[in-house]
């Protein structure tokens, strides 16, 4: 389609006037200007419309007792699900602890385990106890999951679709076939009679059809989770799969395999120089190979993959990977030569080696299987594994990119690195280092990595080994089958695609960072580290450890604990480290690891046996190991477990009985260095059951003895223990144990709930206690929180793990509780319940009655004596306590609800379920926290508020709904303080307001089926009293309306406040946005899914109609921007199509991140706009027509304007954006690309939620200072989303396409349906509108909000029900178009026509039959006019439409004849006559203004085509001035000043024309015939149409440009014009015409200054009359089909003075040849006639020839000087040589001459340069003929030069030098010896010859005087010159005269003769 839009038809419009005055009129055209309909009467926008300035408020309802009236009301059984709560509310269960493996991790043996262990365990082993609300998921569903949208049709994403392939064809021959029988059809039903109303009914039933009903999945609100207004569920206890690594191990291979090789591989941080985990066992050897060191008989298990875990990544983490061998005599460096020097080749020398070695080798591990020893190492950086892949050697350097795009994290985070691998790579070590003996450690290792690193000359000159171990990697987020924990238990699978076993391999705690404890493990690290058996006697050289662990001090009391290595058993009871060979001091680096019992006790001991073990066999001994001494290690001191680095001292004799537990026994025994520490050692425990600290050990066991204990005294002293013992406990490790300590707290909180003094004492310590470790973990910068802000592990503590302590609890078991709850077994524990209470005074007295009684027992129930201690702290503790108030209120509502479901109280009224004192309690809880959040700092109280709300939120599910909303009610009140103006109450109270409103049965709390306008009772009656109870008050926020249906009573009440007043941006956007999430919660709930209910929702939101009609000048833009001129709309398909656009500002495609300007505070942001106008459509969608068609009844024209207004901002602010582009895609995929190391670091490492975030960046009041961190460029428009929160893969080309086009199919189908919504309303205002003379603004602005919504982009669906609107509408009130203004008219031809270009054949056959109807209905008032405003906007259009356009433009005029055929109504009429003659004019004026396009180079063309469209609109006088003022910037551009000012004396002409006709004064020309002076050719603007005086009548032609002051600027600039091309004499006739205007007007001034302009031109003709040149002429002929039309055309072309022939032929075959190709384009030289049958038909050819004016004898006599003869130049003429053979050239006696005079259509100069030849005279010379020519025109030079006053001297030599110099005068002598030698035989010739005779006479005649008067003209030292020109005359006079004296007779013949 065409690029013609609003914005640029105004520009066009506006060209003439473009350089006038501001205050100038508007001419003759269309203009769409978008003012708003408010502006009609009013400037400004009127006050609400019984809207209060200020809302006092109100009490709420007794909703039991409404909800209790409303059930009991038979008629309202039908919405029985809009009363109350369904039964299955909220449900307390049981379920079965989930566990990351198949089989739970759990002790082997549950007997004799210590109470601590035991409470451990059973914590991690318990089921979860969880309270849902069933319904709460209801109303925030993803709402977009699972769209199946219909594919909506937008032109600008279609090229064409399958009806359009044929178009590009033939479009006539399409235009010649039939209609199809569905166009008939339409046409029929078009032109049948219909009534109003029953057009009316159809088009409702066509809009109403295929709707959608869930209008919020196409625009959904932000996701509350992520912007902190939603509590996500709490991820249960267990292990997550972030961060984790896996490998898979391919292989391993050295030069040459002569034995078995082992791998251990571990991950190192060398920046924290510590290893990070455990050792990994990787056996990759043969089969063969295997099976030689195989030592045990069972099936042995082979793990080839490992999964590493990185909890707290850098940018210096190593794999290790560490080579072993079987142990052989040798040092590691003789071991290794081989391996670096031999290589396996097929030679017999290198074979006879390799055998050799390996049968070495094979007998060493027959004997020596069981011992290692060290052989290579190697590191592989992580960071090259996660940035790159290939072949690598070990630490290489080159493939080292540490600070690679990859990476997660800058180096300037270097602490917070994270681990980023975009795809799975392979990885190929290619050398090994060689491992050294005596730095086997691990701190020589790492410092060994580091200097490797730094390229040390040490490292550079170590031998390296060859070999390949080659692994893949990639990042894993869920577990596979055959996957197994670090403690060899079974992974339950997420996949199944894995057929290789893997194992997780486990990652040591970090100091610093601590999660809690979820499972049950008991795991301990042995690290031998080194042994000095230097001073040791005897042969120890080859030690190894043997290492077991014990039960007892019998042989057999070794237990299998020891974790096994590939290849090996499972578990084994003894296991030796690696030998460092010939070392009597060797360092080792072997990790046993073991699982420890939970039954630990005394007996349990390492045992630690040294050997030497013997590389060579020995006769007298047949084990290889010998015993070289002994030493051993308790596992546990005084009921710790032991851990950390140990020095032990080893026994040289064999150990005695009962070593282990007596130091008695020991005596005598033979000890190494006098029992001197020799062995050392570390222990590093990983154990969920043992902590390291022993205060929290000795806390557990006060716990224990508290329970224990019977008298009151020991139990308060025991807890009182406790406490103090928990407060020394450091935080890592509290952290460790926190789910065991919380447990143990809270049922010590409940133990020492008494009456007494010391009970009330500790149970203050212990909630304080509760309270610092609650605070401490949320002030850790390390503890993961939410987006809430709640720290994760209290909230899955909360959540999953937390059940209400009850006395007896042991006896029975929370399975069995929550298992069957019988009636009859529920009374009685309501019963027992209640007795627990301090409510019941019976149980109070038998308690007093008890004296000491026999222990502390609870005297309240767990949420009770929660409750009490929160309202009774203070000072810091009560900060402490309300800053982390989510806690303690989860807290209470989980007790809570237990409770009631303990007691079977769900079917109980809500206001018996607690004692009749616990409401009382709460309600002073929320009474502190709501002065807590008006008093405090927001930095504090933010969360505070959050929790308050979501605590009365959980409360309406559990207490009377009533007293809570009193409490919502008291808080919002509070907040609301008018005399409290701190800007951060009100967001708070918003988002307390966001919270309580997020309830699953929101719309049940506020009582949808209770009528707004009934009375409630007297008292209620004073703010409504005289108010009309109609429909219409449902449309008021009323008292009645806000204390009927209080939540959203609030709600409107504060969207009033920030809609209608300047508030702060932010708070504005909170409001509004809570608005949109509750709409998008309606439309995602199952349970308002039919008609009925939704139109009991939308009545609940009736109010905010008028709320936001009341707010339209806050909107955004709706004012300034919609006053601009639209912009051109950018069409992704083809950047020539047209869809017309408005001028408000869009949003863009991607809503919630796009930067948005900051307009003035008190207009809304564009986003912002937007969301509130979804709002207002989806309520008039979602209302009751009735009521809204009353309700519009009911407004003031003034009002209804403004819903226009609102309208008209919809259409444009929800318009269509079109399909990605290919740019558009490459720009996302780059910016997604480069941002997401931000996106990653915002998300993995940061400290605080997103809304905790972007609350601390806040600081009242200044906006600026709101977000000091984030992009000034998302400030306005920053929305906490998904996909700013979480961790995506990086997205690739595809992905973005996908997601962009689904975006595209969203955003066109909410186009749709808003557009639909608008339609709607329209027809409502329609048939609510009537002809009244008040309404007449309405119904104009109904018009032009329907125009502006078919003129954006829309869908085909929507086009045909908008054009049935449309067509209604005009059959309805016809008069709107014609009336007054002309606007209307103009904007509706200018929206058909341009959806008649339209690719699809439905948008044409609408947009043609709303054309015909509009011409039909003006036929009998109007015509004249609608013909006109059709060809106007036509010819407007046509400038920009392509070929494409062109072709569907036609074919929709070409459907006008068929509606005439059908029409039988006009068949008797004019019409059909009328309407043939415009369309023939509008198809000529379409093809001339496309044509345009074809032509961007060649501009002789498109002056050419801008002339014939100019001449096309000669009746309509604004488009001719318009396209004439084209006509001259075109030619000023190419700086032909004459054809400009042309351009504008025609203009002026046709001004002339026009004022002479309609005004006739007789100071103005007479009309065009007054310039005929300046140009014949102006003569033809005499021909205007008659129709113009008809329209002049009616106002249409207006403004300045209509006037004499319009005519008076066009004579000026063109004389201005005139003076730059130097036609002066023109001048002077402009101002003749100008002079009559000024004297009549006796503007003194303006006549001074034209005479002084005249004298100075007159002083320039003078001066410059022989020096100016007016131009030069060409004929240019073009010939062949490749120039289409131009084909077989002769043009006269005007170029400027002195310009060549071969500068006009270079130039056009230049350009030509750039246009149709370099071989296809020649230049034809001559100037002969051109014979198209020799012509090449695939050839352009272009033939170039030099004319000159030619004027006959009697012009010459009128046109005297320079100038007359330079303009109104018609003919010219041009020689061509020829002979009679054919030859262009010959003997001077054969030479002829043709003489070709051409006559153009038009004088030049002209409105163009180049002017069609209409006319062409040959004259054929004989060769006498042509040489007397020649020689008149050399006598002419020779006149003309000595006829000049003063004489030229320089130009009267150069033409003697020509005529008798002595190398010219040949010439004359030779034509006079051809010719004159003899009397020619013909007597017709006779007359020549003598005629020749006398030219020569004169030619010698004016020689001679040319000597003269050069002789007296000379100097003396030109006298030489002189005498040789004169040598030269008299020998030419002398050759010559037997010529001339020779006669013929028969001439000269007397009458005598």
């Amino acid at each position: 389609m065409a690029s013609f839009t609003y914005g640029e038809k105004h520009q066009y419009w506006q060209l003439l006037n473009s350089e006038g005055d501001a205050g100038e009129g508007r001419m003759l055209t269309p203009q769409y200007k978008r003012t708003p309909l408010t502006h009609v009467q009013h400037t400004n926008f009127p006050p609400a419309r019984n809207m209060p300035l200020c809302l006092e408020p109100v009490e709420p309802l007794d909703i039991e007792a409404h909800i209790q009236n409303q059930l009991a009301d038979p008629e309202l059984e039908p919405f029985q699900y809009l009363m109350d709560y369904p039964n299955d509310d909220v449900e307390v269960t049981l379920s079965s602890r989930e566990y990351q493996t198949t089989t739970p991790a759990e002790p082997d043996n549950w007997d004799n385990m210590t109470p601590q262990v035991r409470a451990c365990v059973e914590t991690y082993t318990k089921d979860w106890l969880m309270v849902t609300r069933s319904y709460q998921k209801c109303n925030t569903e993803s709402r977009r999951k699972g769209l199946n949208l219909p594919h909506q049709i937008f032109e600008c994403d279609e090229s064409f679709n399958l009806e359009m392939q044929g178009l590009q064809g033939s479009v006539g021959q399409q235009a010649a076939e039939p209609q199809t029988e569905a166009a008939e059809i339409f046409i029929q039903d078009l032109l049948q009679p219909t009534t109003p109303e029953e057009v009316d009914l159809r088009n409702k039933e066509k809009r109403k059809s295929g709707r959608l009903t869930d209008m919020c999945s196409l625009y959904p609100p932000m996701d509350e989770e992520d912007a902190g207004y939603s509590r996500a569920i709490p991820q249960p206890p267990c292990c997550q799969w972030d961060q984790k690594l896996q490998f898979n191990f391919l292989e391993l291979k050295f030069e040459i395999e002569i034995e078995p090789l082992f791998v251990t591989l571990a991950l190192y941080d060398l920046k924290e120089r510590r290893k990070i985990s455990e050792n990994f066992y990787l056996d990759l050897n043969s089969k063969e190979f295997r099976g030689i060191i195989q030592t045990h008989d069972d099936a042995p298990c082979y793990f080839k993959k490992a999964i590493f875990s990185i909890t707290h990544p850098s940018s210096e983490i190593y794999l290790v990977i560490k080579v072993e061998k079987v142990l052989q005599q040798g040092s590691i460096a003789e071991c290794a030569e081989p391996y670096m020097t031999i290589k396996d080749c097929e030679t017999a020398k290198s074979k006879e080696k390799i055998a050799k070695l390996r049968f070495q080798a094979m007998s060493f591990c027959q004997r020596l299987k069981s011992y290692r020893m060290p052989f290579a190492w190697a590191a592989v950086d992580l960071t090259s594994l996660t940035s790159t892949s290939g072949s690598h050697n070990s630490l290489d350097r080159d493939g080292n990119t540490g600070g690679s795009g990859t990476e997660m994290r800058s180096h300037s985070l270097d602490s917070k690195y994270s681990i980023h691998l975009l795809r799975p790579a392979q990885y190929n070590l290619q050398m090994f280092n060689k491992q050294e003996e005596d730095k086997l450690s691990d701190e020589d290792l790492m410092k060994l990595i580091a200097d490797e690193k730094k390229t040390s000359t040490l490292l550079r000159r170590q031998r390296r080994i060859p070999g390949v171990f080659r692994f893949e990697v990639s990042h894993v987020t869920e577990a596979s089958t055959f996957c197994f924990n670090p403690e060899f238990l079974e992974v339950k699978p997420s996949n199944s695609e894995n057929t290789d076993l893997t194992l997780e391999v486990l990652e040591f705690p970090v100091s610093g960072f601590s999660v809690p404890h979820t499972t049950y493990r008991n795991l301990l690290y042995i690290y031998p580290q080194f042994l000095n058996f230097s001073n040791r006697q005897g042969s120890a050289r080859n030690i190894t450890v043997k290492i077991q662990f014990l039960g007892g001090e019998r042989p057999d009391s070794a237990l299998p604990v020891i974790f096994g290595k590939s290849g090996y058993a499972e578990y084994m009871n003894e296991c030796y480290t690696p030998v460092a060979y010939h070392s009597k001091s060797p360092f080792f680096y072997e990790e046993v690891k073991m699982k420890l019992p939970s039954n630990l006790n005394e007996k349990h001991h390492l045992l630690f046996t040294f050997y030497h073990v013997n590389c060579q066999p020995k006769q007298t001994q047949e084990a290889p190991e010998v015993p070289v001494g002994y030493s051993w290690f308790s596992m546990l001191d005084n009921g710790h477990l032991r851990s950390g680095s140990f020095e032990l001292p080893v026994c040289l004799e064999k150990l005695p009985h009962l070593y282990s537990v007596t130091s008695t026994s020991l005596a005598g025994l033979k000890w190494l260095d006098n029992r001197k520490a020799v062995f050392k050692l570390e222990l590093r425990p990983v154990s969920t059951i043992y902590p390291q600290d022993r205060n929290l050990e000795r806390f557990f066991s006060l716990c224990e003895s508290a329970c224990k204990h019977h008298s009151v005294a020991q139990q308060t002293e025991a807890l009182r223990q406790a406490v103090s013992a928990l407060q020394l406990v450091p935080m890592e490790e509290l952290i460790c144990f926190l789910y065991v300590v919380l447990d143990k707290l809270l049922t010590l909180l409940t133990l020492s709930s008494t009456k007494t003094t010391e009970g009330a004492l500790v149970s203050k310590e212990i909630f304080e206690m509760l309270i610092a470790i609650v605070d401490q973990l949320h002030s850790s910068e390390e503890m993961p929180k939410d987006s809430m802000g709640r720290n994760n592990s209290l909230a899955t503590y909360v959540h999953h793990l937390f059940s209400m302590p009850v006395p007896n609890e042991a006896e029975v078991t929370e399975s069995e509780k929550y298992a069957t709850i019988r009636p009859e077994s529920a009374t009685a524990a309501l019963q027992m319940m209640r007795k627990l209470s301090t409510s019941d005074s019976e149980v109070q007295t038998a308690k007093a009655s008890v004296p000491g009684g026999s222990g502390l027992k609870p005297s309240k129930l767990f949420h009770e004596e929660l409750a009490y201690h929160i309202v009774f702290t203070n000072g810091k503790m009560r900060n402490q306590v309300y800053r982390h108030l989510w806690f303690f209120c989860e807290l209470l509502v989980k007790s809570m609800s237990q409770y009631v479901s303990d007691t079977v109280g769900w079917s109980s009224p809500r206001s018996l379920r607690y004692p009749e004192h616990f409401p009382g309690i709460i309600y002073t809880l929320v009474n502190i926290g709501t002065e807590f959040v008006k008093h405090q700092d927001p930095e504090i109280t933010d969360l505070t508020n959050l929790s308050l709300g979501f605590f009365l939120n959980d409360l309406l599910s559990l207490m009377d709904r009533g007293f809570v909303f009193r409490m919502i009610s008291h808080h919002h009140k509070e907040l609301s303080d008018r005399e409290d103006n701190r800007p951060h109450l009100q967001d708070q109270r918003i988002e307390f307001l966001r919270i309580v409103c997020s309830h699953e049965h929101f719309v049940i709390l506020n009582l949808p089926l209770t009528p707004s306008v009934e009375t409630l009772d007297s008292g209620d009656q004073t703010e409504d009293a005289g108010t009309d109870e109609s429909t219409v008050e449902i449309f008021r926020l009323s008292r009645t309306f806000r204390q009927q249906h209080f939540l959203i009573g609030l709600l409107l009440e504060e969207i009033a406040n920030v809609l209608t007043t300047d508030s702060e941006r932010l708070i504005r956007r909170e409001a509004v946005s809570l608005l949109h999430c509750l709409l998008a919660s309606h439309d995602g709930d199952r349970r308002f899914g039919n008609r009925g209910a939704k139109v009991k929702v939308a009545a609940l939101y009736h109010p905010l109609l008028d709320i936001i009609l009341n707010s339209l000048p806050l909107l955004a833009d709706y004012d300034n921007s919609r006053r601009k001129l639209p912009k051109p709309y950018s069409n992704p398909r083809d950047a020539s199509s047209l869809i017309i656009t408005s001028a408000v500002v869009t949003a863009p495609t991607n809503r919630h991140s796009a930067p948005i300007s900051g307009p003035p505070a008190s207009i809304m942001s564009a986003e912002l706009t937007q969301t509130v106008l979804f709002c207002f459509l989806w309520v008039l969608k979602n209302a009751d027509e009735a009521a809204l068609r009353e309700w519009i009844v009911d407004l003031p024209a003034q009002q209804l304007l403004g819903l226009l207004d609102l309208l008209d901002l919809c259409v444009s602010t929800f318009d269509y954006e079109g399909q990605p582009s290919t740019e558009q895609i490459s720009s996302v995929v780059y910016r997604k690309s480069r941002d997401m190391k931000l996106r990653l670091e915002k998300t993995i490492f940061g400290t605080t939620g997103a809304r905790r975030e972007m609350m601390r960046r806040r600081e009242y009041p200044g906006i600026e200072k709101l977000f000091t961190g984030v992009n000034a460029g998302l400030q306005e428009k920053l929305r906490w989303r998904k996909d700013l929160t979480q961790w995506r893969q990086p997205v690739g080309r595809d992905k973005v396409k996908l997601e962009l086009e689904e975006e595209a199919l969203i955003n066109g189908n909410l186009t749709v349906e808003t557009n639909m919504i608008v339609l709607d309303t329209l027809e409502l205002l329609i048939q609510s509108s009537s002809p009244m003379p008040e309404l007449r603004p309405v119904v104009t602005g109904v018009l032009k909000v329907l125009i502006h919504s078919l003129s954006c982009n829309q869908s085909t669906l929507y086009l045909k029900d908008g054009f049935n609107t449309q067509r209604a509408f005009i059959a309805k009130f016809p008069e709107v178009l014609f009336e007054d203004d002309s606007e209307h008219c103009t904007d509706l031809c200018l929206l058909l026509l341009q959806r008649s270009t339209s690719h699809f054949e439905s948008t044409r056959t609408q947009a043609s039959a709303s054309l015909y109807l509009l011409m039909r209905q003006s036929y009998h008032a109007h015509f004249p006019k609608a013909k006109m405003y059709i060809t106007l906007t036509l010819a407007s259009l046509s400038e920009k439409l392509s070929n494409q356009d062109k072709q569907c433009l036609q074919q929709t005029l070409n459907m006008i004849p068929t509606y005439l055929e059908a029409d039988r109504a006009m068949e008797r009429t004019s019409f059909p006559v009328q309407v043939e003659e415009l369309l023939k004019n509008l198809n000529g004026v379409l093809c001339d203004t496309v044509k345009l396009q074809e032509f961007p180079q060649d501009v002789d063309m498109q002056i050419d085509l801008m002339y014939r469209v100019a001449k096309g609109l000669q009746s309509y006088v604004d488009l001719r001035l318009l396209w004439l003022r084209k006509l001259v910037a075109k030619h000023v551009q190419r700086g032909s000043y004459a054809e400009a000012a042309h351009c504008l004396v025609h203009s002026a002409a046709l001004l002339a024309e026009y004022l002479n006709r309609v005004d006739g004064s007789v100071h103005l020309p007479m009309g065009s015939v007054s310039f005929q002076k300046i140009s014949l050719n102006v003569l033809e603007e005499s021909l205007v149409s008659e129709d113009i005086f008809s329209l002049e009548r009616e106002g249409v032609w207006a403004g300045n440009s209509f006037s004499e002051e319009g005519l008076l600027k066009l004579l000026d600039e063109a004389a201005r014009f005139f003076n730059k091309a130097e036609f002066y004499e023109v001048v002077y006739e402009i101002h003749k015409l100008i002079i009559p205007i000024a004297e009549f007007h006796r503007d003194i001034k303006k006549l001074s200054a034209i005479h002084g302009n005249l004298k100075a031109t007159f002083d320039q003709i003078l001066s410059e009359d022989n020096k100016r040149m007016f131009g030069t002429y060409f004929r240019v002929g073009f010939y062949g089909s490749l120039f289409g039309e131009l084909d077989d055309q002769e043009y006269v072309y005007k170029e400027p003075a002195i310009t060549k022939l071969v500068e006009v032929s270079s130039r056009l075959e230049e350009f030509y040849k750039a246009m149709f190709g370099q071989d296809r384009v020649e230049i034809i030289k001559d100037s002969a006639p051109v014979k198209k049958e020799n012509l090449e038909l695939d050839k352009a050819y272009v033939q170039v020839t030099y004319v000159e004016p030619y004027f006959e004898e009697y012009e010459l006599k009128n046109r005297v000087s320079n100038y007359e003869r330079s303009s109104n130049l018609r003919r010219f003429i041009y020689s061509t040589p020829y002979t009679l053979d054919g030859r262009a050239h010959g003997e001077l006696s054969q030479q002829c001459k043709r003489k070709t005079i051409l006559t153009t259509s038009h004088a030049f100069p002209y409105i163009k340069t180049r002017i069609n030849v209409v006319e062409k005279q040959e004259m054929n010379l004989r060769p006498i003929e042509a040489v007397i020519e020649d020689m008149q025109k050399k006598t002419q030079e020779l006149a003309k030069a000595t006829s000049e006053n003063p004489p030229n001297l320089k130009l009267l030599q150069m033409v003697l030098q020509g005529s008798v110099g002595p190398t010219v005068n040949q010439g004359p002598l030779e034509v006079a010896q051809v010719f004159l030698s003899e009397i020619p035989d013909d007597p017709k010739l006779y007359r020549h010859h003598n005629k020749l005779r006398i030219c020569f006479k004169n030619f010698l005649k004016r020689c001679e005087d040319a000597l003269i008067i050069n002789k007296g003209l000379i100097s003396s030292e030109r006298e030489e010159y002189q005498n040789e020109l004169e040598r030269n005359y008299e020998a030419l006079k002398y050759n010559l005269q037997p010529f001339l004296n020779r006669r013929i007779p028969q001439l000269y013949i007397t009458p005598s003769q």
